[in-house]
């Protein structure tokens, strides 16, 4: 087994447990709405040390700890936008170039205009 390998499982595992961990905290919640999980039950360790020691975790921890692992998308830019930000557009040229693509090819409701056909 790679090193790939391990990291692998060790995200689907905690994964997994952690939504676990979330579907009992949200029948807990919410008793009457909810049904008892069919799926398996992980080991004690994943239970009861794991997930309690995930929640108290810092997000800054854990993010330096996903970043030194390697276990993040590579070619994402650093903070693109911090938590409960909203999504604002691309800046620089390649905005200038989407928008230059898209001029004059909408009318007024701003929905894109088909191509005019050559055989008309």
């Amino acid at each position: 087994m790679t090193l790939i390998d391990l990291k692998q499982r060790l995200r689907d595992r905690s994964e997994y447990v952690l939504r676990l961990a979330a579907m009992k905290e949200v029948g807990e919640r919410y008793p009457t709405r909810v049904t008892k999980a069919a799926l398996p039950h992980a080991g004690a360790f994943w239970r009861y040390v794991f997930v309690p020691l995930y929640q108290r975790v810092p997000w800054s921890f854990k993010r330096d700890a996903m970043r030194r692992l390697k276990m993040v998308a590579a070619g994402w830019p650093e903070d693109a936008r911090r938590f409960g930000e909203p999504w604002r557009p691309p800046s620089g040229a390649e905005q200038v170039e989407h928008d230059a693509d898209l001029s004059g090819r909408r009318d007024g409701s701003g929905r894109p205009q088909e191509a005019p056909s050559a055989e008309r």
